[in-house]
């Protein structure tokens, strides 16, 4: 039952969201067809953006590593990037289930304990949220004030500092269980190689945001889009998309909420640009990096 209502609330709340921007577009439809007016190509700008992310990524197979090796697993690079890349593939799956599966059952194949494997899938996750919430608080446009700053720090420090705790851990397994019908061992990471992860995942949120201010450098003729707002924007609408995990990839969440968070600042047809382009570029930058990973472990072993 409790399985059967998180479904119906997520469902639910993704109308509710895909409606509102629907009604966005269908407002501002006369100057998103003019889109093509405001649109260029700097090669430059958008391999810079790519450059970025695929920099980003690197980082977060660290921060996944070290939440790892804070339980005493051993895993080397290499053998963690070929498993982050590939099973980050599987975020298009409806169902955050099939990514962690994924990830979870390449790391046991790598000699990773299988708690383990599955757990720190579930602590990257949880640590991309409350990192995510803090940085929207602070750069997103229309939200940023000393409250909402406060709390979301004062939340996300306390969501940090609770994976430390045992009690924490066993609430978030027996949560897991009853969302997904899946059992999952949980146990409380070190403080120093969380906070490491945390600080890594919470500028990571920051690189996504450089990115897109590539991107729009790199299509738009007159993008308008300062580096705060592009931050903010980003890690707001990907922080959504993790949230609504029953949609592949975040996929329409994301683009209308950059839709919505960008129409102010820059206008409706730019928004769109870079909406629609940043999908383009991340699903890019996720398939060239399970490319460039794939054969890493292999190089080692040979």
């Amino acid at each position: 039952m409790i399985r059967k209502l998180w479904i119906a609330a997520q469902a639910l709340a993704a109308g509710v969201v895909l409606i509102y921007v629907a009604g966005s577009i269908a407002g501002n439809w006369v100057e998103i067809r003019g889109l093509g007016r405001a649109m260029r190509f700097d090669a430059g700008a958008l391999a810079a953006a790519a450059a970025v992310i695929l920099l980003t990524y690197a980082l977060l197979i660290g921060a996944w590593r070290a939440v790892l090796l804070g339980w005493g697993e051993r895993l080397r690079y290499p053998a963690a990037a070929r498993i982050w890349t590939v099973s980050n593939l599987a975020r298009y799956v409806p169902g955050r289930i099939w990514q962690i599966a994924g990830m979870a059952a390449m790391a046991q194949q790598a000699g990773v304990s299988p708690w383990a494997a599955a757990g720190s899938a579930i602590i990257v996750q949880l640590l991309a949220v409350a990192t995510g919430a803090l940085v929207t608080a602070l750069f997103a446009p229309g939200i940023q004030n000393a409250a909402a700053i406060a709390v979301a720090a004062a939340v996300s420090v306390a969501g940090v500092l609770a994976l430390t705790h045992p009690r924490t851990t066993e609430l978030l397994a027996s949560a897991f269980h009853r969302l997904s019908g899946r059992q999952l061992q949980l146990k409380p990471v070190a403080a120093g190689p969380l906070l490491l992860s945390a600080a890594v995942t919470a500028f990571a949120w920051v690189a996504y945001g450089v990115a897109l201010y590539f991107l729009a450098k790199g299509l738009l003729a007159s993008s308008g889009l300062d580096l705060p707002t592009a931050i903010g924007s980003f890690t707001g609408s990907y922080l959504l998309g993790l949230i609504f995990v029953f949609t592949p990839g975040g996929l329409g969440i994301r683009e209308g909420a950059i839709l919505l968070l960008l129409t102010g600042p820059i206008g409706p047809a730019a928004a769109a640009v870079v909406s629609l382009g940043s999908r383009i570029l991340m699903t890019g930058t996720e398939l060239l990096a399970a490319l460039i990973a794939l054969p890493l472990e292999h190089r080692r072993t040979e």
